[in-house]
């Protein structure tokens, strides 16, 4: 009795899971970004997860429903700076997007983070970056000391 509990229980949340993940286009694009100090800027229609050890990350999401919506922890302050945009500030923060139109805007220490879908965005260097960023599985390069726009597309 207790497996079969179990198993209907798996089941009822991977349902949902398996929904929301759908498939990745052939013509979405990707940008993984790993242990940057910097400016990130992507708006695109897909989804990003990432985190930071210290930074201020801002997400727009303009269409209620289309998505999941932001979802952020670890953060120490937060700023509703319309109905569509917050501004999450702290050390360890985790955020994730996942479906739908968003703006994402990440400055700070330690950012990670890996986005797939269709769009633009703009990166640059902190003077004590070390860290990588990488389009469409290319070979990762250390972020650029000027901010270098890229289009994310297959």
């Amino acid at each position: 009795m207790r497996r079969l509990l179990l198993l209907a229980l798996f089941a009822a949340l991977a349902g949902p899971a398996a929904a929301l993940a759908g498939e990745r286009a052939a013509d979405d694009g990707t940008l993984s970004v790993v242990s940057a100090d910097g400016v990130i800027n992507v708006v695109a229609r897909g989804g990003v997860i990432g985190s930071c050890d210290q930074c201020r990350v801002w997400i727009t999401d303009p269409v209620a429903g289309d998505g999941t919506g932001a979802v952020v922890t670890g953060w120490e302050d937060k700023d509703n700076v319309t109905d569509t945009k917050s501004k999450w500030s702290g050390s360890d923060v985790h955020f994730k997007l996942i479906g739908g139109l968003f703006k994402l805007h990440v400055v700070g220490t330690g950012i990670t983070l890996y986005a797939v879908g269709k769009g633009s965005g703009s990166l640059k260097g902190a003077p004590t970056n070390t860290g990588t960023w990488a389009l469409n599985d290319a070979t990762p390069r250390q972020l650029p000391d000027t901010m270098k726009p890229f289009v994310l597309a297959g």
